[in-house]
């Protein structure tokens, strides 16, 4: 008989997802989510990330397909702590001490799993038994193989994983290593940096800095369209051969983002097809973004609020709500 697979899940995920449970109750229709990870190997895998899925987005019906442009915020939030998460899997609140998935929860997690922009050799499944004031986690894998000869999902062991976990296998084999210094200085990226740089300049303001940890950050702002956009592309150690990172100013934050071009960069690529790309991506989740600020809001957090729609209004101004919800961030500032 095989071993059972492995869930690990970082703590902060774990304690994230109670808190969903415990505020959000189990009442109505299923209830539940997306979540991110990687395999560490055949018998393990890690959980990183979670996203909690609202009804019209079609969770919980037959036909629901991954659709990362609802998700991206999560997806990106989780490939900050490792680059390797991806979608994994999903997750279940039940009311009841039944810790098994159910038929319709099952048939889901075998739609996620032949999802055909994916193609996932596993899926882990999650539930969430809370019942007379416990809380129980359950885990759960199903593979094609056992979607091929109609068996249910196999039951998993979850352990709290170490945040070490999270990082790329080579880091995990590797010994400690001195970070790379001065890289950019090296000729041909130099040069390549260089070129990048005035590619950039022909459609953007461009500011060019050097960060604390040694990466070069290119603050981008559109000389036509998009409103008052501002975003920074992050290049680091390996580039041009690795790609850049993307990130949003949001207040005194870095909200990381992500496109289609930066998860197939190659060294063929150029900044300005992400930063074109990026310009289009960023308009397309005005509708996350307002979603955000008014989660904040109804939690009380004003200033994340305020920061959050000041980016949505500089990209739309005349999106729909945001300045209404605008005025009620300030007024809570005000009140504070």
């Amino acid at each position: 008989m095989s071993q059972p697979i492995s869930v690990l899940i970082l703590p902060e995920v774990r304690a994230a997802l109670e808190a969903e449970v415990t505020r959000s109750g189990v009442g109505g229709d299923l209830a539940g989510g997306l979540l991110f990870g990687f395999p560490l190997d055949e018998q393990r895998r890690l959980v990183v990330g979670y996203a909690r899925l609202k009804p019209d987005v079609g969770f919980g019906q037959r036909d629901f397909a991954l659709d990362q442009s609802r998700t991206s915020e999560q997806l990106a939030q989780a490939q900050s702590v490792s680059p390797q998460a991806h979608y994994c899997g999903v997750w279940y609140i039940h009311p009841t001490p039944e810790g098994e998935l159910t038929d319709r929860e099952w048939i889901q997690a075998q739609a996620v799993l032949e999802d055909p922009d994916y193609r996932f050799q596993d899926v882990t499944c999650l539930v969430l038994s809370l019942y007379s004031g416990k809380l129980t986690f359950h885990a759960f894998t199903l593979d094609v193989y056992q979607v091929a000869r109609g068996l249910p999902p196999a039951p998993a062991q979850l352990f709290t994983a170490a945040a070490a976990e999270a990082r790329p296998a080579e880091e995990r084999r590797a010994a400690p290593a001195a970070r790379p210094t001065a890289w950019y200085k090296v000729p041909e990226v130099a040069r390549r940096l260089e070129d990048e740089h005035e590619l950039l300049s022909a459609r953007y303001y461009v500011e060019a800095t050097l960060d604390a940890e040694g990466c070069v950050v290119f603050r981008l702002r559109p000389k036509s369209g998009y409103g008052k956009l501002m975003f920074d592309l992050v290049c680091g150690p390996g580039f041009p051969e690795k790609g850049p990172s993307a990130f949003l100013p949001i207040g005194e934050r870095r909200h990381p983002i992500v496109s289609p071009t930066i998860g197939e960069w190659t060294a063929d690529h150029r900044l300005t097809d992400v930063a074109d790309e990026m310009a289009s991506w960023l308009t397309w989740s005005l509708d996350d973004y307002v979603a955000a600020a008014q989660e904040a809001l109804e939690r009380g957090d004003y200033r994340e609020a305020n920061d959050w729609l000041t980016v949505v209004l500089s990209l739309n101004p005349r999106k729909p709500g945001a300045a209404r919800l605008l005025a009620k961030a300030q007024a809570g500032l005000n009140r504070e």
